[in-house]
């Protein structure tokens, strides 16, 4: 056996890799996976860092379990925390105010949002839509004012239709002589020849109307006086006020037909949506319009409201801007669940995924509803944007799918983008929110929790094929749900044996629920710690890292005194190199047991690494060696440049390298190069 140098390894934007893949070495993304993956964040120029820590922000009730961003119209942001109907307003660091909406408990995990300007709707297709607005007098939670709602025919028995009445009245034509038409709805009939007997003129109209394509028996012609006639739209297929008649005198100059609307048709039936049929599921702001859609009774169907008038459904307004009920030309079953505005209007249903040809909304033009795949959605959990394309759950509740434009064949696509790490997500997923990057040299952040109060943390830039998935872990604390506000801040509720808690990801920040605390004089006494009791906790202060103690009476103390600390748990990162690659070249492979024997680390800014092979012991680096010194605080400084490890030991069939930390430090691996005896 010989001792050989492996590959640098420096980009590792794919993140964990499903265990099938390691034997995939040929797989492009092999050189860029990793076995395991945790606790920590990927540069996509290269390299990884320790993840950002969880800053406490405040005590939830022991129920709560759903966030919703709100974002006022003057800019404040906020986090509305739902625990049943009880709700909880958090501003930056402080709760501002309690809500209350009836309804929630029992669905709240299932409840999509809209928000416009200073007001948010709650959707679900069992409760009521709900209305939530920040005025100046402070929060108002009331019922969404909707109007005029457009009836449906459910299929049952109505009577609170009502025919449409036109009236004609035939000025200057003459009998035997005067020949006319009439244009029902854009549809013109044979041409007639009028009669001063009415009864005759009556009969002949009639005769005309039947012709017509677009109206259906069961209508009424009768003459209220002379030179009048009148025509109800009475009968199955007539129903509504999608009428209009005119009327055209062919052959005489000074004639004519004036026809008037004498009684508004409204067709039969019941409001599409109510507490007997049930609620809208999902909605959206598009176009300024307000839009729902997946109804309990037609789960197939949305609506939109008049334009500029986000509460008014009257079918009344013909016009463009006027609303408008669409059913989708769906399949048996499929139902929506989300509306997504972009670009085009996004629908997503249990079963696919559509968008909207048009780029407006117009009453009088039929939307064209485009299937760009068909994965389906999971209910509740809200699809988000990144970089021009939306992220969402497929209906498996363990895949993400990303829905895209593409100029190449002009419609949307969608590709599966945890392909490279389902087992991440085996267990299924609960909750999504996504954090736009943060600086030039990092990505987009997608936050997941699992159904198993998990999470998972995703480093995301598409346009340069940057997909990496990690395990997300704190100490002694679970997970509930996420968000990301409108200060671009990632929020989360954790649990810690029952006490529930709003968390914050905190850039520069090394513990988790952590929490500061400043002295006017300095002291070796830190109380006002009662949630840690029991828990183990370490300290930031001065610079420099004390611990790990665990709490008792609410209070620790110091080994020195110090002017000010920060106090939190802390989990390690622990990040595990794939494999070697064992070919030798002509597709011959070596088999053997192997051992890696030396490590090379390219770090910067690092103040604490340890090394370890084959999930034995790690290692601590004594970065004192290479340049650090003792006398000052380990935090106020920090290590840059290559550091060599020497003499690990242990074969295994699968040789790899762990690189994590034995206290809390910073941590920056610009690239991993080992030597191994294969």
């Amino acid at each position: 056996m010989v001792s050989s140098p492996g590959d640098t390894q420096a980009a590792f934007t794919a993140g964990e890799l499903d265990p099938k893949l390691e034997e995939r070495t040929r797989l492009k993304y092999y050189g860029t996976g990793l076995k395991h993956a945790e606790n920590i964040t990927i540069a996509p120029q290269g390299g990884f860092t320790l993840r950002p820590g969880l800053r406490h922000v405040g005590a939830l009730p022991a129920t709560a379990d759903r966030i919703f961003p709100f974002e006022s119209s003057q800019g404040g942001a906020y986090d509305i925390v739902f625990a049943g109907d009880a709700g909880e307003v958090w501003g930056a660091s402080a709760k501002t105010a309690d809500i209350t909406v009836s309804g929630l408990s029992g669905v709240l995990s299932e409840v999509t949002d809209a928000q416009r300007f200073d007001t948010m709707l709650l959707f679900h297709r069992d409760m009521e839509p709900k209305r939530i607005r920040l005025t100046d007098s402070g929060w108002v939670v009331d019922t969404a004012p909707l109007e005029n709602l457009p009836s449906w025919d459910y299929g049952g028995t109505y009577t609170n239709g009502v025919a449409a009445v036109w009236t004609l009245e035939f000025v200057g034509l003459q009998n035997d002589t005067s020949i006319f038409t009439l244009t029902v709805s854009q549809q013109e009939t044979f041409s007639i020849t009028y009669k001063s007997d009415m009864p005759t003129l009556v009969s002949a109209i009639e005769t005309a109307l039947n012709d017509l394509p677009n109206i259906s028996s069961g209508f009424a012609v009768s003459s209220p006086s002379s030179n009048k006639i009148s025509i109800t739209f009475s009968g199955e297929g007539n129903e509504g006020d999608s009428w209009a008649v005119s009327g055209k005198v062919v052959n005489k100059a000074d004639a004519a037909i004036v026809s008037v609307k004498d009684t508004v048709g409204v067709a039969p039936g019941e409001p599409v949506i109510s507490a007997d049929k049930g609620w809208p599921q999902c909605g959206a702001f598009y176009n300024q319009r307000l839009l729902m859609g997946g109804f309990k009774a037609l789960p197939h169907a949305w609506m939109m409201s008049r334009q500029a008038d986000y509460f008014e459904f009257n079918n009344r307004f013909t016009e463009d801007d006027g609303p408008a009920l669409v059913p989708m030309d769906a399949s048996g079953g499929e139902k929506i669940e989300h509306l997504v505005q972009g670009l085009y209007l996004q629908l997503f249903t249990n079963k696919a995924e559509y968008w909207i040809s048009q780029r407006g909304l117009s009453r009088n033009e039929a939307p064209n509803h485009v299937q760009g795949s068909r994965n389906g959605v999971a209910r509740g959990v809200r699809p988000v944007e990144n970089e021009g394309a939306t992220v969402y759950l497929y209906n498996n509740r363990s895949s993400f799918g990303e829905f895209y434009s593409t100029d190449a064949n002009g419609n949307f696509l969608s590709s599966n983008i945890s392909l490279l790490a389902p087992h991440l997500l085996k267990e299924g997923v609960r909750d999504m929110a996504m954090r736009r990057a943060t600086s030039d040299n990092t990505a987009n952040l997608q936050a997941v929790i699992t159904e198993k109060n998990g999470a998972r943390l995703a480093t995301i830039l598409r346009e340069q094929e940057v997909m990496a998935y990690s395990r997300m872990t704190s100490a002694g604390m679970t997970f509930r749900a996420a968000a990301v506000n409108g200060r671009n801040e990632l929020s989360f509720i954790t649990d810690r044996n029952g006490a529930r808690s709003l968390q914050r990801i905190e850039e520069g920040l090394l513990l988790d629920d952590a929490s500061d605390f400043s002295f006017g004089s300095p002291s070796a006494t830190i109380s006002g710690l009662s949630r840690f009791n029991g828990v183990s906790v370490w300290v930031i202060a001065d610079g420099n890292v004390f611990g790990p103690y665990t709490v008792s009476g609410g209070a620790l103390t110091l080994p020195i005194a110090v002017s000010a600390a920060t106090v939190g748990t802390w989990s390690p990162p622990i990040v595990k190199t794939l494999p070697p690659l064992r070919e030798v070249g002509g597709g011959r492979v070596i088999k053997r047991r192997a051992r890696i024997h030396t490590v090379h680390l390219s770090l910067s800014d690092t103040t604490s690494v340890a090394v370890g092979t084959n999930n034995g012991q790690l290692r601590e680096v004594n970065l004192m060696r290479y340049g650090m010194l003792a006398d000052v605080g380990e935090l106020n400084q920090g290590f840059t440049g290559e550091i060599k490890i020497t003499g690990l030991r242990g074969y295994a069939d699968k040789p790899f390298v762990t690189v994590s930390q034995v206290r809390p430090g910073r941590l920056n691996v610009r690239s991993i190069t080992f030597e191994a005896a294969l």
